[in-house]
């Protein structure tokens, strides 16, 4: 079985050692995988049997879908959980809880903030970076530099702030849990310095991931989970989730479980 590995090349340079795993675990599944840098590199003559995205470019996933490879994940998942406004919204669409927001481009002139303080994302972030908080209107517009261009979204500082949970997905199954929380910063990301201990989930945050996985089809996601004004409420879904959380946390190999649970999707 023949697969492509799609990174950008500077996601390559950080995550080496992922490809190599990848690499590895394929050649013990009978999965051979030829890595493809698509900022850089044309996409080979021969199509695969599947291709992997790990890469926040939907419009990757769509070449690719577009010649008839499957994609994991596909091109639902990665056009809507690598943009904030759009989960927000697709989510809310069928009554799941999700942080209050508004959205704004950053390329027009600044919406009025509901509330000060509160908390700016770009809509396509990851990792935190960029995450603030603003405390009146000269922050605001500070801040707005660092976005520029992107989409952005304006949130409430929530309740619950400095302690989320990391849920990680492979199919409509969640497979391991993970508690991230930070002393000394509102975000708790594991690579700003947060802390991580495995969790267990309570029935109605498992009942709130299931509502999640209900309205995709996921190859492998993170779900994260925020608490604000005393229940768990949705803050993101990672399209390119890592997995050193969970490695550090738990006794489970979940690149294995992700790469056999694609071998058997193909084979069915």
């Amino acid at each position: 079985m023949r697969a492509w590995l799609i990174y950008e090349e500077a996601g390559a340079l950080r995550n080496k050692d992922y490809i190599d795993m990848h690499i590895e675990k394929g050649e013990r599944l009978g999965i051979e995988f030829r890595v493809v840098i698509c900022d850089r590199d044309d996409f080979p003559p021969t199509p695969p049997d599947f291709a992997i995205v790990r890469a926040m470019r939907p419009d990757i996933t769509k070449k690719i879908e577009d010649m008839g490879v499957p994609v994991f994940n596909n091109y639902l998942v990665s056009s809507i959980c690598n943009n904030k406004a759009r989960t927000y919204e697709y989510l809310k669409k069928s009554g799941i809880p999700v942080m209050p927001w508004v959205s704004a481009k950053s390329t027009d002139l600044p919406i009025k903030a509901p509330h000060f303080p509160a908390v700016i994302k770009p809509c396509g972030g990851h990792g935190g970076e960029n995450v603030r908080v603003i405390k009146n209107e000269e922050d605001y517009l500070a801040s707005l530099k660092h976005i520029y261009p992107d989409e952005y979204v304006l949130q409430p500082i929530a309740t619950g702030v400095g302690n989320d949970l990391r849920v990680y997905v492979v199919g409509n199954k969640i497979v391991g849990a993970v508690q991230r929380t930070s002393n000394d910063d509102f975000r708790s990301n594991f690579s700003l310095g947060g802390n991580v201990i495995k969790a267990t989930l309570s029935e109605e945050e498992r009942k709130l991931c299931e509502a999640v996985i209900s309205l995709f089809d996921f190859g492998m996601c993170g779900i994260d989970i925020m608490y604000h004004e005393g229940r768990p409420v949705i803050n993101e879904i990672e399209d390119v989730v890592g997995a050193r959380m969970l490695y550090k946390t738990h006794d489970i190999d979940i690149l294995e479980i992700y790469l056999s649970y694609i071998k058997e999707r193909m084979n069915s």
